[in-house]
C-alpha cells in the first residue's frame, strides 16, 4: 500500500467517523445517556406572601426549563413531566415522576431541538438537525440505562430538501399527524406530516414568518399559528384547517395592540395577552384576553401587565405571569384574580415562568429563578 493510498484511506475513515456525530446520522454514537437515573430533587416551601405551597421539582445548579406553555408538558398518562436541562453538560430532555420525583434522561443527542408530547400515548416527537424522531417514553422509563437505540426511538423522516424548520412541532389530536412551519428561501409554509408513513404535504404557503403552531387539543385538523416577528406584528393570531381552508386572522387586531402568547383554552376559545406597551395602551383594553372560536368575539379577563398566559382544559381558570415573576390565578366566570405565588424573577433573572395547567387542572407548572438558577416548579390551585 502506497503512502498516498494509505493517507486517502485514513482521510475517508476519519470523515466517516466524524459524520457519526451528526445528530441522527449514526444512532450507535448517541443514546449512551438515555435512561440514566437521577435521584429526586423535589422540595417544598410556603410562599411568604400568598401562603401557597410550592413544590420545586428540580433544585440542581443546572438550567432546568419547562416545555413552552403552548404545548403539553405531561405525558399522556399524567405520570411524568418532561423538561429540558443542561445537567449532563448539554441540553437534553428529561422526565420527572409526579409521584416520586425521580428524574430519567430521555435524550442524548447532539443538540435536540423542539419537542412535542403526544396527548394520546406516552411518546415524544422531537427534531434534531434535519431529522424528526418518535421517542417511546415508556420504553426509556421501563428499561432505564439498559435501553437500546432500536427499542426506544424511531426516525420518522428528514425534512424536505431546501427547507428549514422554524418554531415548534405540534401533534394533532389524532396522535398521528404533525404540523410544523418551515422556511423555503424567502417564503414560509405550514406543513403536515403523517408520522406513521413519513409523508409531508403543504397546508398553506404564507408571506410572513410563521411561529407557535398549535394543533387544537381536541378538534382534529384545526391549527392556530402566529405571525412571528420577535416583537409586535401587525396581525399576530391566525387560524387554518389542515386542508388549507378557512385561513385567516383568529383575533383581528383593531387598533395599535401588542397581541402575543396565544394558547388554546378549552374546546371553544383561545387565550392571549395584550401587552400595554405605553401609557396610552394602559387606558385601553389590555391584560389577559380570550377570543371565541365561534363568533371571534373578544373578552378581557383581567387588566394587569401580563406577559404569558395559560388556561385549564375546562376553560374555567387562567394563569398569567408578569415580568416581576408573579403568577396570578384568574377565575373565568367572575374575572376575579388573586396572586398565586411570587418572587420567581429576581433582579437579573433570564427565564420567564411560562405557566401552564396540569391536565386535570389541579396545579400550575412554571419555571422559577427564585434560587438563582432555573428550576421547574408546581403550585396547587385546587384539591
Amino acid at each position: 500500500m502506497t503512502d498516498g493510498f494509505r493517507t486517502a484511506c485514513v482521510s475517508i475513515f476519519l470523515a466517516l467517523a466524524l459524520s457519526t456525530w451528526a445528530c441522527g446520522d449514526q444512532e450507535a454514537s448517541e443514546g449512551v445517556g438515555v435512561g440514566r437515573r437521577f435521584p429526586p430533587e423535589r422540595t417544598t416551601y410556603v410562599d411568604s406572601v400568598t401562603g401557597a405551597e410550592v413544590t420545586m421539582l428540580t433544585t440542581s445548579p443546572a438550567r432546568d426549563d419547562k416545555i413552552y406553555q403552548t404545548h403539553p408538558n405531561w405525558t399522556a398518562d399524567g405520570e411524568h413531566i418532561v423538561f429540558l436541562s443542561d445537567r449532563t453538560g448539554s441540553k437534553q430532555y428529561f422526565a420527572v415522576s409526579t409521584r416520586t420525583g425521580a428524574i430519567t434522561q430521555l435524550t442524548d443527542d447532539s443538540g435536540p431541538g423542539n419537542a412535542c408530547l403526544s396527548r394520546t400515548k406516552n411518546r415524544m416527537f422531537y427534531s434534531c438537525g434535519r431529522a424528526i424522531w418518535d421517542l417511546d417514553v415508556d420504553a426509556v422509563l421501563r428499561q432505564g440505562s439498559d435501553v437500546s437505540n432500536l427499542s426506544y426511538r424511531r426516525r420518522v423522516v428528514d425534512l424536505p430538501e431546501n427547507t428549514q424548520l422554524h418554531g415548534t412541532l405540534t401533534v394533532d389530536s389524532d396522535g398521528r399527524t404533525m404540523y410544523l412551519s418551515v422556511q423555503r428561501g424567502d417564503t414560509w409554509a405550514l406543513l403536515a406530516l403523517d408520522t406513521e408513513q413519513g409523508h409531508f404535504r403543504t397546508i398553506r404557503e404564507v408571506e410572513f414568518r410563521v411561529g407557535h403552531c398549535q394543533a387544537h387539543p381536541t378538534i382534529s385538523g384545526l391549527i392556530m399559528y402566529c405571525w412571528e416577528t420577535g416583537g409586535d406584528s401587525p396581525q399576530r393570531m391566525w387560524i387554518v384547517r389542515a386542508d388549507g381552508s378557512d385561513n385567516g386572522p383568529f383575533y383581528e387586531e383593531t387598533y395599535d395592540e401588542w397581541v402575543t402568547h396565544e394558547v388554546w383554552w378549552g374546546a371553544d376559545k383561545a387565550l392571549f395577552t395584550i401587552w400595554p406597551k405605553n401609557e396610552e395602551m394602559l387606558g385601553k383594553p389590555h391584560g389577559i384576553a380570550w377570543v371565541a372560536l365561534g363568533d371571534r368575539s373578544l373578552h378581557i379577563l383581567d387588566q394587569k401587565k401580563y406577559w404569558h398566559v395559560g388556561g385549564d382544559a375546562a376553560g374555567e381558570w387562567a394563569v398569567g405571569d408578569t415580568f416581576g415573576g408573579q403568577l396570578f390565578l384568574v377565575h373565568a366566570p367572575t374575572g376575579q384574580a388573586r396572586l398565586l405565588t411570587q418572587g420567581h424573577r429576581p433582579k437579573g433573572a433570564t427565564v420567564h415562568p411560562h405557566p401552564c395547567f396540569s391536565p386535570d387542572g389541579s396545579s400550575v407548572l412554571f419555571c422559577s429563578e427564585r434560587n438563582g438558577n432555573w428550576d421547574v416548579c408546581l403550585v396547587r390551585v385546587k384539591n
